[in-house]
C-alpha cells in the first residue's frame, strides 16, 4: 500500500520507524541524489505555513494534514523521499515542508533526496519554470523563502526556518 500522501514507487517502510534520535543513517545513491534518513528535527523549512486539506497527486484522493500524521505514524515513512538541499551553513532545508512538519509530529526520520545547493535542477523542472528562473537547488529553494509572505519570513530566515509552518485550513 502506499499509505496517505505520495505513495508508489518506493516502498519505504523498512527501518523507518519510531526512533533516529538525531542520529544518521546510511544513505545510498539514486537517480543522481543521495538518498538519506534524516532526523525530521534537523531539517528546516522554506515555507511559513502548509494546507491542512490535501490532494494526493498521483491518485487525486483527499486527506488531511491529522491523516497524513496518523498513517506516519502507524506505517512509518511511504513514497518517494523529498527534496532537502544542504545549504551553505551545512543545514538541512527542506523543499517539501508538509511532510517534514508531520514526520516531525509522527516521530519518525525523514527519507531525503539530498542535493546540493549548486546542483542543477533537472531538465525538466528548468524547462517548465517549476522555480521561475532557477537552474540550481539552491537558487529553487531561496526563492521560495524569499516569496514566502509576510517578506519579514525570508528576511529572518534566509537559509529556512527550524520553526515547522503553521497548518492553515484546519476546521
Amino acid at each position: 500500500g502506499g499509505g496517505v500522501g505520495r505513495g508508489g514507487r518506493w516502498g519505504y517502510g523498512v527501518g523507518m520507524g519510531v526512533g533516529g534520535g538525531g542520529c544518521r543513517r546510511e544513505g545510498w545513491e539514486w537517480g543522481g541524489a543521495r538518498i538519506e534518513a534524516l532526523a525530521a528535527n534537523d531539517v528546516r523549512f522554506s515555507q511559513n505555513t502548509v494546507s491542512y486539506n490535501k490532494v494526493d497527486r498521483r491518485s487525486g484522493k483527499r486527506y488531511t494534514y491529522d491523516d497524513l500524521v496518523q498513517s506516519m505514524k502507524t506505517d512509518g515513512w511511504k513514497g518517494d523521499p523529498v527534496d532537502v538541499v544542504k545549504m551553505p551553513d551545512g543545514a538541512y532545508t527542506s523543499m517539501d515542508n508538509t511532510r517534514i512538519s508531520a514526520a516531525r509530529d509522527a516521530g519518525i526520520d525523514v527519507q531525503a533526496n539530498v542535493r546540493g545547493f549548486n546542483d542543477p535542477l533537472p531538465a525538466d523542472m528548468i524547462a517548465t519554470r517549476r522555480f521561475g528562473d532557477a537552474k540550481t537547488w539552491g537558487e529553487a529553494l531561496t526563492g521560495r523563502i524569499s516569496n514566502q509572505k509576510p517578506p519579514s519570513f525570508g528576511n529572518a530566515n534566509p537559509n529556512g526556518s527550524p520553526t515547522p509552518p503553521k497548518v492553515t485550513g484546519k476546521p
